[in-house]
Formats: structure tokens, C-alpha cells, sequence
């Protein structure tokens, strides 16, 4: 009988262990899911931590400085995302139009770049006629201002990241 109320705490013990080997086998196999989840949730804790203590900077160049740096690692992200998908966009093309028929492949490349075509040349025309009309980056400040020329001072930290961008 000195045996039975072991055997209850093995018992529970075993079942932990299966959950938790469960649980480790779902995380191995969701590994990118947790682990984009677990970036996002971080990313967003230390932008809100970050957010106040860089909002109480006076000196503009110093809070320049600061939301230049924060802006870094993120700026070489897209940048490398903007580099991978137009070879994954071409490589995945290929691929598809090889497993084709040459019949249908030769119509469906003809299609394909006459999409591509048309569509660069409307997004070429409609960003020429946002910007010709719009004009980012001017303002009215700008146009009281046309005689004053202002002098942009570069740093040596400007330089070292433009050389790693």
C-alpha cells in the first residue's frame, strides 16, 4: 500500500512529460511561426519602451541621430527583402513555365510579358503623375524660402552607414 501514492506522482509526472514533449515537438515544428510572433511582440516592447524617452530629446540633430539609428536595422530589411523577391518572382517563372507544354508555355510567356509590361508602364506613368502633381517634399515653407540655401552637414556616422546600406 506504501507503493500506491508513488505510483499517482510517477503517473503525473509521465503525463507532464508527454506534454511537455508535445508541446516541444509543436514548437519545433511551428518554429518560424513562433518565433515571427515572438520578434513582433519584442519589436513592439521596445518601441514602446524607446518611444517616450526619444520623444523628450530638445536637441534636433541629437533626435535625428537617435531615429536614424533606430531606423537602421530596419532599412537594411527591406532592402534585403527587396533583393530576394524579384529572383524568387523570376526563379518561381521559370519553374512553372518548364513543367508546361511548349505550346502553352510559349502563350502563356507572351501573356505573361505583356503583363508585366503594361503594368510597369501604368505604375511607371501613374507614379510620374502623383509626384509631377502631389510634389513630395516641397512645401509652402519651402517656396517663401527659395533664396535661403541651407548647408547639410554630414557626419562621419552618415557615411559609415551609408557604406553598409
Amino acid at each position: 500500500m506504501a507503493c500506491r501514492p508513488n505510483l499517482g506522482v510517477c503517473n503525473r509526472r509521465a503525463i507532464s512529460g508527454r506534454c511537455c514533449n508535445a508541446f516541444y515537438h509543436t514548437v519545433k515544428r511551428n518554429l518560424l511561426l513562433v518565433l515571427l510572433v515572438m520578434g513582433a511582440i519584442v519589436g513592439f516592447a521596445i518601441g514602446a519602451i524607446i518611444n517616450d524617452p526619444v520623444n523628450r530629446i530638445t536637441d534636433p540633430e541629437k533626435k535625428a541621430t537617435v531615429i536614424m539609428l533606430i531606423n537602421f536595422p530596419g532599412e537594411l530589411f527591406m532592402n534585403m527583402l527587396k533583393m530576394i523577391i524579384l529572383p524568387l518572382v523570376i526563379a518561381s517563372l521559370i519553374t512553372a513555365v518548364s513543367t508546361l507544354n511548349p505550346n502553352v508555355a510559349g502563350r502563356i510567356g507572351r501573356r505573361t510579358m505583356i503583363y508585366y509590361i503594361v503594368t510597369m508602364a501604368l505604375a511607371a506613368m501613374l507614379g510620374l503623375t502623383l509626384v509631377m502633381t502631389i510634389r513630395p517634399g516641397v512645401s509652402s515653407v519651402h517656396g517663401a524660402e527659395k533664396g535661403v540655401e541651407r548647408s547639410v552637414k554630414y557626419r562621419n556616422l552618415d557615411s559609415l552607414l551609408d557604406m553598409i546600406r
